[in-house]
């Protein structure tokens, strides 16, 4: 790890476990490289604040499968350099994502709007809807896959 640019951390969402990973990956590379975390919903202020320099991190949150889905959310903290952002959003280009910019909160973008979309689909099936009858209604809809 001492000669790469980047590393995205994608362990369980446990925050002492994200915390901890972070500071084995800061020991492990060189002090420009970027840290990013795949979190789908942990603050990320508080995971870059076990670093010496909390500027190169960003939130890199992939949604899942990431081989089928396009989305990638890269999320900005309060500390993330200019840079560290800016490399994100190149990366996102180079692996073939759609990126958006998100703030750091609960849940960031994808899944706030993730909430009333599985509500629907909820409903529905309590109303007598098939789970295949859901998933073809969200994928003949648009969606790339169904909730």
């Amino acid at each position: 790890f001492k000669d790469v640019d980047m590393v995205i951390e994608a362990v369980p969402e446990i925050m002492d476990l994200k915390k901890q990973c972070f500071l084995d990956i800061e020991a492990n590379t060189k002090p420009d490289c970027l840290i990013c975390t795949n979190t789908s919903g942990l603050n990320i202020d508080d995971i870059a604040a076990v670093l010496k320099d909390p500027s190169r991190v960003m939130g890199t949150h992939f949604f899942s499968p990431a081989n089928v889905m396009q989305l990638l959310e890269n999320v900005r903290t309060s500390k993330s350099s200019i840079k560290t952002l800016s490399t994100g959003m190149q990366m996102a280009k180079i692996i073939s994502k759609k990126a958006v910019m998100v703030g750091n909160c609960d849940g960031f973008v994808g899944n706030r709007m993730l909430a009333p979309y599985a509500g629907e689909a909820k409903m529905v099936a309590e109303e007598g809807a098939t789970v295949e009858q859901i998933d073809k209604a969200a994928t003949t809809f648009g969606m790339a896959m169904g909730p």
